[in-house]
């Protein structure tokens, strides 16, 4: 099922500091991955997905991730 990175964040009850804080970056790096999902670098939509447990494929390469 495909989600957008706000939708993943908020299915596991994170909000965007601590997903930031587990993720190493700022708070507003992470909003503005969130705004736009395409300039999160592989990395940082790894670690999405992991903290997440959701699929990296459900998240970035899906139609929702815009």
């Amino acid at each position: 099922m495909p989600y957008t990175v706000k939708q993943a964040r908020v299915l596991r009850d994170f909000t965007q500091a601590e997903m930031a804080e587990k993720m190493g970056i700022s708070r507003g790096t992470y909003r503005k991955i969130e705004d736009n999902p395409e300039s999160a670098t592989v990395k940082q939509a790894k670690q999405i997905a992991d903290i997440t447990q959701i699929s990296i494929n459900d998240i970035f390469f899906s139609n929702m991730s815009t």
